[in-house]
């Protein structure tokens, strides 16, 4: 039995669900503008790209970051989910380390 295709996500309100882009001789890809303006892509900004179950995934790094910081709450670390946060729990966890590693 064949496999179902996957269905493309659904486009924001006002586009269609596909739409056409061009790949320059020397690689570089054009995305229409309504595509970019509609999920925040800015001229000259930082963006993630993955290459998930043979397709090209492109997010905003804005995107990104609320995906980790998501995940972050989800696994109950929000609160250490900066770097200073990490080290200061890491460092009051080796002191009850050290503590509990001197009781006989």
């Amino acid at each position: 039995m064949a496999t179902p295709r996957k269905r493309a996500h659904d486009a924001p309100a006002g586009l269609p669900a596909s739409l056409r882009g061009r790949v320059s001789e020397t690689g570089r890809l054009s995305l229409p503008a309504e595509l970019r303006r509609a999920v925040g892509l800015e001229r000259g900004g930082p963006v993630r790209i993955e290459l998930v179950d043979g397709a090209i995934r492109i997010r905003t790094m804005k995107e990104v970051k609320d995906r980790i910081r998501v995940l972050a709450r989800e696994s109950g670390l929000a609160d250490k989910a900066s770097v200073a946060d990490f080290l200061g729990w890491r460092e009051s966890e080796r002191v009850s380390e050290a503590k509990a590693a001197d009781k006989p």
